[in-house]
């Protein structure tokens, strides 16, 4: 009789154990699915992709870019790419273009317009910003291409590789103002 009840209580507590150990590994699964999010890469993805850009040109100088549209009384509308440094000691160029290169055959200069960012109260243009005229890309660049920009800085002339999703905005843009 003594054994009888071991084994059964022994089974009974396996099967106890055996449905824990589901249950636990199921609230490890949920768990991933509801945290693995807040920690996947495809947002830095996302965000290349809506016009808010990090660059980085892998020797230590860092910079925010922001596409948007610009609509003022007191400047030309149009598409602007604003640029803030984002790397310590570090100031851009007012007055040269920012150039953009496929590397092979089409290069394009956007046109500083930093002077849209003059701070009324002084007159100063703040030196961790510049602003491009990002207006349709003529000739539309070949889609899948790799592009190069270059900007001017304190530093000298400063070279970002675009990722393929700012690349593909550039492009969907570019397309949009050629329909």
């Amino acid at each position: 009789m003594k054994s009888s009840f071991s084994t059964s209580t022994f089974q009974c507590l396996h099967r106890l154990r055996r449905f824990l150990a589901q249950g636990t590994a199921w609230i490890v699964v949920v768990g991933l699915l509801i945290l693995g999010p807040l920690f996947a890469p495809p947002v830095a993805v996302a965000a290349d992709t809506t016009g808010i850009w990090n660059l980085d040109d892998g020797a230590g100088h860092r910079l925010g870019g922001e596409l948007y549209e610009r609509s003022s009384i007191d400047s030309p509308a149009g598409l602007r790419l604003r640029l803030n440094v984002q790397s310590e000691g570090l100031k851009l160029d007012h007055d040269r273009p920012l150039v953009l290169s496929d590397g092979h055959v089409q290069g394009w200069s956007l046109a500083n317009r930093s002077e849209e960012l003059m701070d009324s109260a002084d007159g100063a243009i703040p030196v961790g910003s510049s602003q491009f005229d990002a207006g349709c890309l003529d000739p539309i660049p070949s889609e899948g291409v790799p592009l190069q920009m270059w900007v001017a800085s304190s530093a000298g002339d400063l070279s970002f590789a675009l990722s393929p999703g700012q690349v593909q905005f550039l492009h969907s843009l570019t397309d949009a103002c050629a329909n």
